[in-house]
């Protein structure tokens, strides 16, 4: 800027502003108070802003016309006296509910993202689990895979039914061995997720149990009539009761069907042998 269009500014700022006792010399400092020089040039630059501003509105009468998202930030004063007007509490009130319709969107927004990355994870995964070939290999793709591509530190697998000893998964007979096991924290039809004692975390986990603190207790089959898959986190936050399932549900029911295909498989192929 000019020297005069600053002096212009800085004359509109001491009109404006008449209240404020600020000499200016040469530096713009309060001649009369030395000691108050700092305190006095940053008003003095604030009303320098402030001129600005207004002069720039006068010389662009159309500029709220342009900008009309920039009414909704800015509060004018339409109370008599003491009195607020009915305009100024409406706008108010619009203006919060606004903000709040804002910030309800971003959460909105933010939850699909998630989803839509959990999605992805979940389709990967069971696509990773579609291609092993026998029972060892699709046990070893559950527990690798659901940590890899849901970053978690911990999972365990146990079976339940007519498997063969298939290692890291432990194979039990019947349900009530896996309810016993788990300390009556059993899932029945639904996940359990949250906190769980240490004795039923170092049943499943081992050694990695001590960092764990969150999990999830899957059923795979109601009553875990198939199985249990257990996940789990070192943060405490990952896993908790009032959680959504819908994901953890779509893997349960993914591995509970390849397990039965693993079941019926070779009762299937003695068939078409005794036919043969």
């Amino acid at each position: 800027m000019t020297n005069s269009h600053n002096q212009t500014l800085a004359k509109q700022a001491l009109e404006s502003n008449k209240a404020i006792p600020i000499k200016i010399n040469s530096d713009g400092l309060d001649v009369k108070d030395p000691l108050k020089d700092k305190l006095n040039l940053d008003r003095f630059n604030k009303m320098m802003e402030e001129a600005a501003v207004r002069q720039y509105l006068c010389e662009n009468p159309d500029f709220f016309t342009k900008q009309p998202d920039l009414l909704s930030h800015i509060d004018l004063n339409h109370s008599v006296g003491e009195v607020p007007s009915l305009i100024e509490r409406q706008v108010k009130t619009l203006r919060e509910k606004n903000q709040s319709l804002q910030t309800q969107l971003v959460e909105m927004l933010q939850a699909a993202y998630r989803n839509e990355e959990l999605l992805n994870n979940c389709n990967r995964f069971m696509l990773h689990l579609l291609q092993a070939e026998d029972l060892t290999s699709l046990v070893s793709r559950v527990l690798t895979g659901v940590k890899q591509e849901f970053d978690l530190d911990a999972s365990a697998l146990i079976l339940v039914g007519e498997f063969e000893p298939c290692h890291p998964a432990r194979v039990f007979s019947d349900p009530s061995e896996v309810k016993q096991l788990l300390n009556n924290q059993f899932p029945d039809t639904l996940p359990l997720c949250g906190r769980l004692e240490n004795k039923t975390k170092l049943e499943l986990f081992g050694e990695l149990a001590i960092d764990l603190k969150s999990s999830a207790l899957i059923p795979l089959g109601e009553n875990c009539r198939h199985g249990l898959l257990a996940i789990a986190s070192n943060d405490a936050s990952r896993f908790s009761p009032e959680m959504g399932t819908l994901f953890i549900d779509l893997i349960a029911k993914t591995i509970t069907g390849l397990l039965k295909n693993h079941i019926n498989w070779p009762r299937l192929t003695q068939l078409i042998n005794i036919k043969e």
